[in-house]
C-alpha cells in the first residue's frame, strides 16, 4: 500500500493547533494518544512530554500562564498508509510582542477507527549559520540554482520543457474546516479532489500535486488549461465555498516526483492574487490560447509578485 495524501489528517492536526489557542485540554485529550509510547516535544529544550497524563498535566498549567497569541497556518502536508499517518504543517505564530515563523510535525496512528497524535514536535527554525557556522543549500530551488550556474547538468533525471500551471486554492479553508467539523471537512475535500481530477483528466492535464485544500495541474496546451479552469469553477458554483486559480505557461524542470523553476513560483503567486471565485491567468497565456467562444479576458492589470521582480500582466478569465 503506498503513501496517499489523507485529508482527515489534516483536519486532526488543524485541530489540535485550534484546540492549543483555545486552551482547550478536553479536545487535546481526544485528539492525543493516551498510549503510554505518546511523544511531545515543544518549544523550548526542557519540553519533552512522555505519555498523555503528563503531557496534558503541563498544557493545563501553560494554558494558565500563556498570554493571548494566534497562529496562522501556512500550508500543511498530511498523509496515511494503512494504520500509520504523518503531517508537517508551517506558520506564523503571533503574540502581543512577537511574530514568529513556526514548524510542526506529528504521527498519526489510527485507534478504534480514529486518527490520534502518537507524537507531536513543535520546532522554530533557525539559519544554518547559527548552528554550523556556515550557509547550507536548504532548498531544491537553491539546489537548481547553483547547478545551472555552474553549467553543470542536473543531478536528478528531469527533462524540460513548456506547460501550463494551474493552482487552485480554497479560499477560508482554516475556518471553514473548523465550521463543518472533521468528518464533514474530510467528505468535501474528498469531493473536491475527485472534481478536480476528474476535469483536469477531460483536458489531457496531469494532477501534479494535491494540497487538501488546493491544487498543481499541468496542461501541454495552454487553450485546455483555460477550459479546465472554466469547467472547474463552473462545478464549483454549489459548493459551499469560494476557489481561487491561477494559470501561467512557461519553461518548467520535470523531474519524476516534481515540477521546478520560475514558471511553478510565478503561477502560484499568481493565484494568491486572484480573488475568490476568480481566473487570474498571465499574459503569456492568454496570448497563447487567443479567441475561445464563450471565454474572453477582461480587466487587464499589472501586478508584484512576491518574490519576483518588476510587475506582471494578469487577465481575469470570464465565460457564459
Amino acid at each position: 500500500m503506498a503513501p496517499v495524501r489523507s485529508a482527515e489528517i489534516e483536519a486532526v492536526v488543524r485541530r489540535v493547533l485550534q484546540a492549543w489557542r483555545r486552551r482547550d485540554s478536553e479536545t487535546m485529550s481526544n485528539l492525543f494518544s493516551d498510549d503510554a509510547s505518546l511523544r511531545v516535544i515543544g518549544f523550548d529544550a526542557p519540553e519533552r512530554w512522555s505519555g498523555a497524563h503528563e503531557f496534558l498535566g503541563v498544557f493545563r498549567t501553560q494554558a494558565e500562564e500563556l498570554p493571548h497569541w494566534d497562529e496562522e497556518v501556512h500550508h500543511v502536508d498530511a498523509f496515511e498508509e494503512g494504520t500509520f499517518g504523518w503531517a508537517t504543517l508551517f506558520g506564523t505564530m503571533t503574540t502581543p510582542e512577537t511574530q514568529t515563523e513556526i514548524r510542526h510535525s506529528a504521527v498519526l496512528r489510527l485507534e478504534a477507527g480514529t486518527w490520534r497524535i502518537i507524537q507531536w514536535h513543535n520546532a522554530i527554525p533557525v539559519p544554518n549559520e547559527q548552528v554550523f557556522g556556515l550557509e547550507l543549500t536548504t532548498t531544491l530551488d537553491d539546489l537548481l540554482s547553483s547547478v545551472l550556474d555552474d553549467g553543470t547538468e542536473l543531478p536528478l533525471a528531469a527533462s524540460e520543457g513548456t506547460l501550463t500551471l494551474m493552482f487552485t486554492d480554497i479560499v477560508g479553508s482554516t475556518s471553514l474546516a473548523e465550521s463543518l467539523g472533521d468528518r464533514a471537512w474530510a467528505d468535501l475535500i474528498r469531493e473536491h479532489e475527485a472534481t478536480l481530477r476528474r476535469i483536469t483528466a477531460s483536458e489531457g492535464g496531469d494532477v501534479v500535486k494535491l494540497l487538501g485544500d488546493g491544487s498543481m495541474l499541468a496542461f501541454t496546451s495552454a487553450r485546455a488549461a483555460v477550459r479546465a479552469a472554466v469547467e472547474l469553477q463552473r462545478s464549483f458554483g454549489p459548493a459551499p465555498f469560494d476557489v481561487r486559480i491561477g494559470v501561467h505557461t512557461g519553461e518548467v524542470i520535470r523531474t519524476a516526483a516534481d515540477l521546478l523553476g520560475v514558471t511553478v513560483n510565478k503561477a502560484a503567486r499568481i493565484t494568491s492574487t486572484a480573488a475568490g471565485g476568480e481566473i487570474l491567468a498571465s499574459s503569456t497565456t492568454m496570448d497563447m490560447v487567443g479567441s475561445m467562444p464563450g471565454i474572453w479576458a477582461t480587466n487587464a492589470r499589472v501586478v508584484a509578485l512576491k518574490g519576483l521582480e518588476g510587475t506582471h500582466p494578469v487577465v481575469s478569465v470570464r465565460w457564459t
